[in-house]
């Protein structure tokens, strides 16, 4: 009894069997991390390209939203958009030369691993600008 456990012929493939599940394991794991980078970065885009919109154009209003569903369409991915700026008149969004719009998005998603595992999480995106268009 004692010489059979004593045996280690089939060590090999075992430590072969348990490597080639650690680095599936890990290229699992990179995929979904990559891929939630690849958010990050949509994230960005889409938060600059709303604060050019509203730096532009001066104010908080139709401009942007349709911006933003151009770019929910493009992206698909349907962030939380949050806007704050000190208003020149609150009523039709309109920020005054040089004062500060500010834009945060905001996603919910989760990372997958093996057995149903996840961990939910937020990606947030803040960027700001000037606004360019003075109100009389």
């Amino acid at each position: 009894m004692l010489e059979k456990l004593q045996n280690k012929k089939a060590e090999g493939y075992i430590d072969v069997a348990v490597a080639v599940l650690v680095i599936v394991f890990l290229l699992v794991f990179s995929v979904g991390i990559f891929s939630k980078i690849a958010v990050k970065q949509d994230l960005s885009h889409m938060c600059s390209e709303l604060v050019e919109v509203a730096t532009t154009s001066g104010r908080i209003g139709p401009e942007v939203q349709a911006r933003y569903e151009q770019l929910c369409e493009e992206a698909g991915i349907r962030p939380t958009m949050t806007f704050t700026a000190t208003y020149f008149d609150s009523s039709s969004g309109k920020v005054q030369l040089g004062d500060l719009i500010t834009c945060k998005l905001t996603y919910s998603t989760e990372l997958i691993g093996f057995g149903g595992y996840s961990l939910p999480f937020d990606v947030e995106v803040t960027e700001s600008g000037l606004s360019r268009i003075y109100w009389k």
